[in-house]
């Protein structure tokens, strides 16, 4: 069984601070799953060691910008963060596909941000089921939940997006179940799906201006040979 850990990053349909859109995935067996979660909470242990492994989420943003519990720590504290968050998951025998959505080059019948992200959805299972194909393995989805206790609407329409890509398909798929939703915080594959999709986010943007960072490029180095980006156009 394999466990395919699933977040989003860029900007959305109608925003222009970026022309992508990103669906990635953190694609770990679920024999070494276990491995995976313990050296994340030996890591954050080193960090803040004054909090429990569960109190500190790792997301991408907050780590560059310095933000909540990233905020006592400097630049260079941070960028080396970058460096060993990716190197973790450098050594660890999991893999990482991204589907990457230029909204520059759309058709003109993709007009809302559901048809955006189910695009890059149908995208993302069909490079999934490749792999699992080539693996001969079951897997299971798990994505972070975009509702919240108020409404199911964004996660319901994801599911609504799998059984339709589910029911297009001639043969039996290796997927297990219908996606699984958790909240990010408690989960590591969630986390690290987070950070990885931040970091393939942030290069391919850089790419665009003159400005670069050295230290996430670096960081982004260490995880190139584990990832596999599909384009959307």
């Amino acid at each position: 069984m394999w466990l395919f850990y699933i977040d989003e990053s860029g900007t959305g349909l109608n925003q222009k601070q970026t022309p992508f859109f990103s669906l990635t995935t953190v694609a770990v067996s679920a024999v070494h799953w276990n491995d995976l979660d313990a050296q994340l909470s030996a890591l954050k242990r080193t960090l803040i060691s004054w909090a429990k492994p569960e109190d500190v989420e790792i997301k991408g943003r907050d780590i560059r910008r310095g933000e909540k519990f990233f905020k006592p720590f400097d630049w260079n504290q941070r960028a080396q963060l970058f460096n060993d968050l990716a190197q973790l998951i450098a050594d660890n025998p999991c893999q990482i596909l991204s589907v990457r959505v230029d909204k520059r080059d759309l058709p003109t019948y993709i007009g809302a941000e559901q048809d955006l992200y189910r695009l890059a959805f149908w995208r993302l299972l069909e490079e999934i089921e490749i792999l699992l194909t080539h693996l001969d393995q079951p897997g299971m989805l798990l994505v972070d939940a975009r509702s919240d206790l108020h409404s199911s609407v964004q996660d319901r329409r994801l599911v609504d997006a799998y059984r339709e890509w589910n029911a297009s398909q001639t043969t039996k798929t290796h997927i297990v179940e219908l996606p699984w939703f958790g909240f990010s915080k408690f989960y590591a594959g969630l986390q690290l799906a987070d950070f990885t999709a931040y970091l393939i986010d942030f290069i391919a943007n850089e790419a665009l201006h003159s400005r670069r960072s050295e230290e996430l490029h670096d960081a982004f180095v260490r995880l190139e040979g584990k990832i596999r980006v599909v384009h959307i156009p």
